[in-house]
């Protein structure tokens, strides 16, 4: 997967917030907040950020280019323009080593007045070509020219600049998740058999697939009902979700209702410690009272959620208004990648599906 460098700026007068997939380990960032004048470097893969449309006109968003950036190699230039200088003293000198005494300069160099040279002065000729030759300073010459021919040396330096590509790093470990099963979602709420999973996502409802072992594809059939922490999920054969995911407290014959209802003790209102900071956070969400469908597409509103209950999860409350007073209406709410459904009148989220649109 590439990876991109992104420089955004809230340029707009309201607290905004984006989703996008980080590039160091693969995880879903979403609901990002950027607040008013605040300028953020993120590093993701591509084609991952998104934004509600509403607040596309706030942001200045820069994009850096491939991460991480690919370094030239300008070494291998200066190298060839000290081979050419020595170039000609070698083709003279590797003669000279091996023939020193058989006057090999002359066999090389003027080689049509050398066949007679040899043959007439061998003797004087050769004792005073080896002396006057500077043989002596063309030999260290020679062996540094050798070393400098070496180009194989800024070439494997840059080998291991490109090895780093981090390969280990894509191979992510999945999470681990305790869960009981059974072949209806009551009973892997209720008294199902206990066993583990694994996801991609740290959150167990955030995964669109899930493993029967820590790596390598699906082994088994993994029809049925997996559920964990109070949420549960039908999976098909391979291990997709299929039909979202639902509270274990909205089944209709689970006995534990009154125990899950202490969930609901998200009463964050006793929590306005965060007020002081931040007192709600922003999520846009196109709505529908009856179609998924419908919500995915609908043009998206602002809805507000309370800090303790942030990032948004199975069992939080959506309110309509920025003081948390007015509950959002039953239906299905979608920031155009999954939809959530409020049931029960007071707002609160029953049902998701994170791939749903």
């Amino acid at each position: 997967m590439a990876c991109s460098k992104y420089t955004l700026t809230n340029t707009g007068s309201t607290i905004v917030n984006f989703n996008y997939r980080r590039c160091d380990d693969s995880m879903w960032q979403y609901q990002v907040e950027l607040t008013q004048n605040q300028t953020k470097n993120i590093w993701l893969i591509d084609n991952t950020y998104s934004i509600a449309p509403v607040f596309e006109s706030s942001i200045v968003l820069i994009n850096d280019g491939v991460f991480p950036p690919v370094v030239p190699t300008p070494t291998p230039t200066t190298t060839p323009t000290n081979t050419p200088t020595n170039t000609g003293t070698p083709t003279n000198t590797p003669t000279n080593t091996p023939t020193q005494t058989q006057t090999g300069t002359a066999n090389v160099t003027p080689t049509p007045t050398n066949t007679e040279t040899p043959t007439n002065t061998p003797t004087p000729t050769n004792t005073e070509t080896p002396t006057n030759t500077p043989t002596p300073s063309v030999t260290p010459t020679q062996t540094q020219t050798g070393t400098a021919n070496v180009t194989p040396t800024p070439t494997n330096t840059e080998t291991p600049t490109n090895t780093p590509t981090q390969t280990n790093t894509p191979t992510q470990a999945r999470f681990t998740f305790v869960i009981t099963s059974g072949a209806t979602s009551n009973v892997a709420c209720d008294s199902g058999d206990a066993g583990t999973i694994y996801g991609d996502e740290s959150i167990f409802n955030d995964n669109t697939r899930f493993y029967n072992s820590l790596t390598g594809p699906v082994t088994i059939d993994m029809t049925g009902y997996y559920a964990n922490s109070g949420v549960v999920v039908l999976l098909n054969p391979t291990g997709f979700e299929t039909g979202g995911y639902t509270l274990c407290s909205l089944l209709p014959t689970l006995t534990p209702t009154p125990t899950v209802t202490q969930t609901p003790t998200n009463t964050a209102t006793l929590t306005p410690t965060p007020t002081p900071t931040i007192g709600y956070y922003v999520y846009p969400f196109g709505y529908d009272a009856s179609s998924t469908v419908s919500a995915c597409s609908a043009t998206p509103l602002n809805y507000y959620l309370s800090p303790s209950d942030n990032p948004l999860d199975l069992g939080d409350t959506i309110w309509t208004d920025i003081g948390l007073s007015t509950p959002a209406l039953n239906g299905y709410y979608s920031d155009g990648i999954g939809w959530y459904q409020v049931t029960g009148g007071a707002g609160v989220i029953g049902f998701s599906d994170p791939n749903g649109c």
